[in-house]
């Protein structure tokens, strides 16, 4: 049986090296058109929003990766902290091999116990049994994200994708009802999402 172990961080404190790791990996799965610049690190998340970052590595590469970006919203008048995965990569040639599954584990494990209030994040429909297996995520189709409400935002229907949520807190429990049926804005800069 193969022992994958885990390594977590907090992103912005992450080594050039591990970034660049992260960087190489991201492009791998989602290659940009003009690749990787040879002089600068692309980021992997917007420095304010504190992500944490899990990976694992197998063969002396970096080969999967999840992570955990943390903001505060405020929803119909009361302020929830949420925590989202993001970039959730593994390598094409690592896939089915379990590496994916412990990073999304490990994540969420870490978010709920973090004290934030609920989980959310969006994925290609075909990935949410994935995302069940890997931590209870439920799909709620009858909630959608926005980015902000600026024009051009992203959405969670107009990038078709499937919105998945856990309630962590006793206050988003308690405001269940609030947190469904609805359309939640997640007041990020026009061009970023979950």
């Amino acid at each position: 049986m193969l022992t994958i172990t885990v390594l977590s961080i907090n992103y912005n404190l992450a080594p050039a090296t591990l970034r660049r790791e992260i960087a190489v990996l991201l492009n791998r799965v989602w290659p940009e058109e003009d690749g990787l610049p040879e002089d600068t690190i692309p980021t992997a998340h917007d420095e304010a929003l504190n992500a944490r970052s899990f990976y694992a590595y197998a063969d002396g590469k970096l080969v999967s990766y999840t992570g955990v970006i943390t903001k505060a919203i405020e929803h119909k008048g009361e302020r929830f902290v949420l925590s989202g995965l993001s970039c959730v990569a593994t390598d094409p040639d690592y896939r089915n091999l379990g590496y994916g599954l412990k990073t999304v584990v490990a994540a969420t494990r870490w978010m709920e116990q973090s004290g934030v209030d609920l989980g959310i994040f969006t994925c290609n429909p075909s990935l949410t049994d994935f995302y069940h297996r890997a931590g209870s995520w439920p799909a709620v189709p009858d909630v959608s994200l926005i980015g902000s409400r600026d024009e051009g935002a992203l959405t969670s229907d107009s990038l078709q994708v499937v919105v998945l949520m856990r309630l962590f807190s006793a206050k988003a429990i308690a405001h269940k009802k609030m947190l469904r049926h609805t359309t939640i804005n997640l007041d990020l800069p026009v061009g970023q999402f979950l």
